[in-house]
């Protein structure tokens, strides 16, 4: 009988497991050659995209070297198509490295672009597409400016309206550039030329958003689906009122698919129901309603006529006033918006258009010359003939320009006139059809006072009640400080200082001019003249005065024949809003301060994931020019600031400071915890 040893076992196990070992190494052996060997595809697909990516840079140098008249569309197209492709293929053939980046920040040369690189991807992906679908849409119209052949308003009305879908598109694909972009804070550690790409989005991505937005809406308002009706409003901002200045004309213009089918100017004193007796009116023809308290008190005026519809700053409530008055005076159906314009919206408009020549009398008009023929104008040395007899030609001619679509005519340059006036308020519109006002409003364009739900908000509006042009000489500024509580209120101290520029004189301050317009007073005279205003602020509801300016009038000088000292008042004027109002009298070469103290309610700061969040959204009045405003925040004690924007421009423990311009509405926000 055969004995077995019990080593023979154990051998057997050990060459199993010796077996066993290999096999462990070749399948890791073979992993990794195939992870080499896809990572060796991988990047062979990642240098084809990139060198066709580098390729395709100098076919559009090339494309674009003669410029837009001589650029192929076909080609373009094409390009933008590969453009699109070859971005996708980086993006889809490095997304499975793109986690592991951050863990190269910190290496010298490449961790600035490796942090950088998703948001640049996506960026990039974002803007290719948005650029196909673009220049998809816009195709037509740059055709037709080929063939030599500038496309008037009417074409490019129906070229983009038929290409809606497209637009949207590319609006939403700007708006995924837009956020890829504030991704990336190290820009300026990243590599020259991309630092030169970024600079230029950060140059063009806001021109293309506006203009995008801009070319959403047109249609609807030019008419596109039918004939629209709007009444214009010329409005002086030498004279402030709360939307932009004293309304010194007014036009009907009535538009369809882009042509212009009427156009009819009036002076402003005139679009009421009076049986003229003179230049400057009669006898009422019918009843019209009690002016506002302010007006009846500072200016003895009984009656709300058109010329001072413009009461409130928030144009949609001012514009229906508008066109309501305008309707009943003339006895015409209401239009359908109310576009409100002020002389810097017709200086940046010639600016963008060129000159135009008025067919009477052979005058031309430019950007440089603009501001002296309407001040000119509107001195009324023959009564209320001087005005109308310039703003209708003066009218008629911008519009023949701009139906024309002259060839010379900078479409772009256009286009960010446009965007700028409607940002700083020198251009309002309003417009009664809802789906179009939804656009506007969306935009920011219609000249509303959003109410403030959860955060504070100020406004400054100025009224000239002295019957005269004295703002021409008027500069101010705004400083708010604020004392946050734990509670979401906050304690606000306000002050508003107002400068008079023009030369100090012992001439007494006289409320009114009427005089001197009938003598035929040079424009200069009319606005060398004492600053009378009615100051109204503007803050969230619910908020409540603790102190104001009680300012003295002296009866010599007004209307009212008493000396006027009264204390700031509080009202309610615009929904969401509480308004606080006083009267001044500012003296020429002086300056003056208005001192209000109030607190805000509960709900100026909300929760948030971080922490809590104030902001404070600051309104720009139209028809101001710019003006330096100082907003301090204070936080509550034992807090700390986790972020804000803009970023302060000084901090003294826990209050920060922000000093800002204010050409245009703007947003101060901080968080904290």
């Amino acid at each position: 009988m055969t004995e077995v040893s019990p080593l023979t076992p154990q051998k057997s196990s050990a060459a199993e497991h010796k077996n066993g070992h290999r096999l462990v190494w070749l399948l890791l052996l073979s992993g990794i050659l195939l992870l080499l060997g896809w990572l060796g595809w991988k990047a062979w697909r990642t240098y084809e995209a990139a060198s066709s990516l580098l390729a395709r840079q100098e076919q559009a140098q090339q494309l674009l070297s003669g410029g837009a008249q001589s650029l192929d569309p076909q080609a373009a197209e094409a390009l933008l198509a590969g453009l699109r492709q070859d971005v996708s293929a980086l993006q889809r053939e490095t997304g499975f490295a793109l986690p592991l980046l951050p863990l190269f920040r910190d290496l010298p040369g490449i961790g600035p672009a490796a942090v950088a690189l998703p948001a640049l991807l996506e960026m990039g992906d974002a803007g290719t597409e948005a650029a196909v679908y673009g220049f998809r849409g816009l195709r037509p119209a740059l055709e037709q400016r080929q063939a030599g052949d500038a496309p008037d308003l009417a074409f490019l009305l129906s070229a983009l309206d038929g290409t809606r879908p497209d637009l949207a598109r590319t609006a939403v694909a700007l708006d995924r550039v837009t956020a890829a972009r504030t991704k990336i804070t190290n820009a300026d550690q990243l590599p020259g030329q991309v630092q030169r790409l970024i600079a230029l989005t950060d140059e063009w991505l806001p021109v293309a958003q506006d203009g995008l937005r801009a070319a959403l809406v047109l249609p609807e308002l030019a008419g596109a689906h039918g004939p629209r009706r709007y009444l214009i409003l010329a409005q002086n901002q030498d004279e402030l009122r709360p939307s932009g200045g004293f309304i010194s004309g007014a036009g009907l213009l009535q538009i369809d698919n882009g042509r212009v089918t009427y156009l009819d100017f009036q002076d402003a004193n005139k679009i009421d129901a009076w049986e003229i007796k003179d230049g400057f009116g009669g006898a009422l023809t019918k009843p019209y309603a009690d002016a506002p308290q302010a007006m009846l008190d500072f200016q003895f005026l009984d009656l709300f006529l058109f010329r001072d519809a413009n009461y409130w700053p928030d144009f949609r409530a001012s514009g229906q006033k508008a066109i309501d008055l305008y309707a009943y005076g003339r006895e015409v159906p209401p239009p359908d918006g109310a576009i409100a314009i002020d002389q810097d919206f017709l200086r940046l408009l010639l600016s963008a258009i060129g000159p135009v020549q008025l067919p009477d009398t052979g005058e031309t008009i430019n950007s440089g010359n603009v501001l002296a023929s309407l001040r000119e104008a509107w001195t009324l040395q023959d009564g209320v003939a001087e005005r109308k007899a310039f703003l209708g030609p003066f009218a008629a001619a911008i519009m023949q320009k701009l139906m024309a679509g002259s060839g010379d005519m900078d479409p772009v340059a256009l286009a960010r006139a446009m965007i700028q006036a409607l940002d700083q308020k020198h251009l309002q519109i309003y417009v009664r059809d809802p789906q179009a006002a939804t656009m506007m409003a969306a935009n920011g364009w219609d000249g509303r006072l959003q109410p403030p739900l959860d955060h504070d908000a100020l406004m400054v509006v100025d009224t000239n009640v002295g019957y005269n042009k004295a703002n021409l000489f008027i500069d101010r500024d705004v400083n708010y400080a604020v004392q946050l509580d734990a509670n979401g209120g906050g304690l606000a101290d306000l002050t508003v200082t107002h400068r008079h520029l023009g030369p100090v004189s012992g001439e007494p301050c006289i409320q009114g001019t009427l005089e001197e317009y009938i003598a035929g007073s040079d424009y200069d005279a009319l606005a060398d003249k004492c600053y009378w205003n009615y100051l109204r602020v503007y803050a969230p509801e619910g908020s409540t005065l603790i102190s104001g300016p009680e300012h003295m009038i002296p009866g010599q000088s007004w209307f009212g024949g008493y000396d006027w000292s009264e204390p700031a008042a509080s009202l309610a004027e615009l929904p969401g809003f509480t308004t606080f109002a006083s009267w001044m009298l500012l003296p020429r070469g002086a300056d003056l301060s208005s001192e209000f103290q109030y607190q805000l309610p509960q709900t100026v700061t909300r929760s948030t994931a971080e922490g809590a969040e104030y902001a404070l959204q600051l309104y720009k009045q139209a028809g101001v020019q710019p003006h330096r405003v100082q907003a301090s925040i204070t936080l509550p004690p034992g807090t700390a600031l986790l972020d804000a924007s803009p970023a302060p421009t000084a901090r003294e423990g826990n209050t920060y400071t922000f000093s800002l311009e204010l050409d245009r509405d703007q947003l101060v926000r901080l968080v904290y915890k």
